[in-house]
């Protein structure tokens, strides 16, 4: 775990909501101890494996009616043998659908108990491994018996710190009960993420699945992990880069961020997000506008379809087939099949990157640009294919010329926008 991960604790209430399995890095599932069942158990697997989330065991005292927040006075020996047990309930209803299990952690008064009792830490690190085996990660405090003996153990271990969790001032956490304890503000849980994952001091983040609004929590939560690991970086002291994090939809990004305060405008590219800002008032919260908008479930409105009718003469039409292995028909059949998305827009005003060709007639740019592009031509470069807007140079390969279309009107500037759903028609003569 070489990054802070988030993990929450599920498996152990009725109508768990499936978004807390797409927002975790890690699932602590209950197996059987204070909550769970084999049923829960199957349904907490099936959504690890439907959302990538990396499946670990949440043991604890054998407590359903207490929900494994009161200590009990329990031998090490018999703890070991409940928490082995426990573990492979989980682990043996994982193999039947092929999802590994590879962490674990206590749970409530054990994980505390035990952290504080080397016999007991001893004890559940003992039955982690007789269950899981070794090559798993122990997820605990960060000081205390539970590291000691998974490092005795030869099991990798990550720190973890409580974005839902209050603190008293030695650090501790504030008892659950007292003022405080619990955290249900945002505001607050964002404060508690941004200081224990720069810290340094923490591997993990955990949010509880039983807290309330922890759905709220957790995106906020993830958000933030995802904006600390993607800072954004200074192209001198108006304007800034930002990564693009994977499946925001490039409309509502470039809307998210030029409404921002200080923000003047916001240019979407490939891979990257650059701000232009008043130089007196720089957005604070770049990165963590486009996190949320990744990890936040939004309701985009379908786009209009943009037809555009192409008489395919281009004079790299028959490189592209012959690059592709295919007939110039095949070629030709094959670029106007597919719907495509507006990408981004540059370097030519109105110039769309519309995306993405049919990867059998993906043709790399030229390697020498031609000196003057034709207005309305129609080219391929790489996995992109656009029209030229105006004459221009250009080194894309051109396949056909677009009819009766303009690329660019003065008043309103580009007519293709970022998210356009675009289609070609063939029209022969």
């Amino acid at each position: 775990m070489t990054r802070c991960l988030l993990n929450i604790d599920l498996g152990e209430l009725p109508g768990e909501d499936e978004q807390l399995y797409a927002l975790a890095h890690l699932a602590n599932i209950a197996c059987g101890g204070h909550a769970g069942d084999a049923d829960s158990m199957r349904r907490a697997l099936e959504l690890c494996e439907r959302h990538g989330t990396l499946a670990g065991a949440h043991p604890s005292y054998a407590d359903r009616e207490g929900f494994g927040r009161k200590a009990l006075d329990v031998s090490p020996e018999v703890l070991r043998a409940q928490v082995a047990e426990q573990c492979g309930r989980l682990v043996a209803l994982a193999r039947e659908r092929g999802v590994p299990v590879r962490h674990a952690k206590p749970h409530g008064a054990l994980y505390h108990a035990a952290n504080a009792s080397p016999a007991l830490a001893r004890a559940v690190v003992d039955g982690v491994v007789e269950a899981l085996g070794t090559e798993v990660t122990l997820v605990g405090p960060g000081t205390g018996a539970l590291r000691e003996a998974a490092q005795a153990s030869g099991l990798a271990y990550a720190r973890e710190g409580f974005a839902d969790r209050g603190t008293l001032p030695d650090g501790s956490l504030i008892p659950r009960g007292q003022p405080g304890a619990v955290l249900t503000d945002v505001a607050k849980a964002r404060e508690n993420t941004v200081r224990l994952a720069t810290g340094g001091a923490v591997d993990t983040l955990c949010v509880h699945g039983d807290t309330p609004g922890a759905v709220a929590l957790a995106r906020e939560v993830r958000a933030m992990l995802d904006a600390l690991e993607r800072p954004p970086e200074p192209l001198g002291d108006s304007a800034l880069r930002l990564t693009l994090p994977e499946g925001v939809d490039r409309r509502q990004a470039r809307e998210a961020l030029c409404s921002l305060p200080g923000v003047m405008d916001a240019v979407i590219t490939e891979a990257h997000a650059c701000v232009y800002f008043d130089p007196t008032t720089p957005p604070e919260d770049a990165s963590l506008v486009l996190t949320r908008l990744r990890v936040t479930p939004t309701s985009v409105s379908e786009r209009p379809l943009i037809r555009i009718r192409v008489r395919y003469d281009g004079e790299d039409l028959p490189k592209v087939a012959a690059h592709a292995g295919l007939s110039v028909e095949e070629v030709v059949r094959r670029h106007t099949a597919r719907e495509y998305t507006v990408r981004c827009v540059g370097f030519l005003p109105g110039f769309a990157y519309l995306g993405d060709v049919d990867p059998s007639i993906a043709c790399p740019r030229l390697a020498t640009p031609r000196t003057k592009v034709p207005a309305l031509a129609v080219g391929i470069a790489g996995e992109r294919t656009g029209v030229y807007p105006f004459a221009s140079p250009g080194g894309w390969n051109l396949v056909g010329t677009a009819l009766d279309f303009t690329a660019f009107d003065p008043t309103r500037g580009a007519v293709m926008q970022l998210g356009d759903r675009v289609r070609f028609e063939r029209e022969d003569g």
